[in-house]
């Protein structure tokens, strides 16, 4: 099995990539077969890479070749019963069942357009996460959670930008420590709380990070 570095060292990796982050979460609450993830991830790749050699290679071709592979081909859509079970914000369960929050099926779409050589980028918008290709102005969307359909939008232009790897993996621990919390498991919620620590932060957003964990703390006692 491949040794996976940790969470806290992925963290302060400015290169670490989106894979390793979530399996490095994952790795933080229960046993992950690491190896079997990334494969999955690699044969979803030259499947892909495949499907845009098919194309014309336009923008648009190439998002239409994701969403037919992923979302049609292999059906990667929500999980839309027990949606924020914490199980959908892992990233092999999600390989595995085809089944999970928006933005863990994200990861699933960039890491797999990664591998093809497709520029597909995760993207945060208010109360959801989708995918877009920004070789086209404007972006083209795709929203993972509904089998990969193209998404139109009215967010305004400023908020369609390419999320960064830490960004992404700390919403997915804001999505865990609230998941965790909802059901009770105050020492997971801890543990993803803390975790989020870890990433690159500015001081104001450190201190509220800091202020939710002391938080959860005291809901032990």
């Amino acid at each position: 099995m491949l040794e996976l570095p940790a969470f806290t060292e992925l963290a302060a990796d400015p290169d670490a990539t989106l894979d390793l982050l979530a399996l490095a979460i994952a790795v933080e609450f229960r046993d992950v077969d690491v190896t079997v993830a990334l494969v999955e991830l690699d044969a979803l790749g030259a499947e892909l890479s495949r499907a845009a050699e098919q194309t014309s290679g336009s923008p648009a071709a190439l998002a239409v070749a994701c969403g037919q592979t992923l979302g049609g081909a292999h059906r990667f859509a929500g999980a839309r019963q027990q949606y924020d079970d914490p199980e959908n914000s892992m990233l092999d369960l999600v390989l595995r069942r085809r089944r999970g929050l928006p933005i863990l099926l994200s990861v699933v779409y960039v890491e797999a357009a990664r591998r093809a050589g497709i520029a597909l980028d995760g993207v945060g918008l208010p109360g959801h996460f989708v995918v877009g290709h920004f070789g086209a102005e404007p972006p083209l969307l795709l929203d993972p959670f509904n089998g990969g359909a193209r998404l139109e939008t009215d967010v305004s232009r400023q908020l369609l930008r390419p999320w960064s790897a830490h960004e992404i993996a700390m919403r997915m621990l804001n999505n865990l420590v609230g998941s965790y919390h909802r059901r009770g498991h105050l020492g997971a919620a801890i543990r993803a709380a803390a975790l989020r620590l870890a990433l690159p932060s500015d001081t104001a957003q450190r201190d509220t990070l800091q202020a939710e964990l002391r938080a959860i703390h005291a809901q032990l006692n």
